[in-house]
């Protein structure tokens, strides 16, 4: 009967054994755990989020919130959504990804592409504008070189029958 008893409180003890270890291992945030590092690196912290962490009060406030956030047993997404709530879209280091915000996120990369473009066709053209112009100013002197040479000729001719005529 002692055997049976005995054998009863180890299967207990043994069946409650997980349960009691999930008790003690159940997380307690502190302000250097990773998942209130996680969180905080999407906050803006009202412009404190560059600091250093042993020396800024505002963002030792901030990660004390969420790591009393996290204990209370709040999740990530739950965290972020109340400082949304809270600050709205100025309070995350990156707005959100829809919406005007996408439009304001796009759009500086977009005018970036259309006036790089609009320059790089202008050089283009203009370069294509400037072989044209030097091929005619060469055709232009080689036409001329003949002309220049049919013109010495007639000049050399004019002043070689002037000669005769004064001698």
């Amino acid at each position: 009967m002692m055997q049976r008893r005995w054998l009863l409180v180890c299967i207990l003890l043994f069946i409650m054994m997980p349960t009691y270890n999930h008790v003690q291992s159940q997380d307690i945030y502190t302000i250097n755990s990773p998942e209130v590092k996680d969180i905080a690196s999407h906050l803006a912290m009202e412009g404190h989020s560059e600091h250093d962490l042993a020396t800024c009060t505002t963002m030792q406030r901030y990660y004390e919130e969420i790591a009393d956030m996290l204990n209370e047993g709040y999740e990530k997404q739950d965290i972020l959504a109340d400082y949304e709530a809270m600050y709205g879209e100025q309070g995350f280091r990156e707005p959100n990804k829809t919406g005007f915000s996408l439009l304001a996120w796009i759009l500086p990369f977009i005018a970036l592409g259309a006036g790089t473009t609009a320059f790089i066709i202008r050089v283009t053209r203009q370069v294509k504008g400037h072989k044209q112009l030097t091929e005619e100013a060469r055709e232009g002197q080689e036409k001329g070189v003949s002309q220049d040479s049919t013109e010495d000729d007639i000049m050399k001719a004019l002043i070689e029958e002037e000669k005769r005529h004064h001698l």
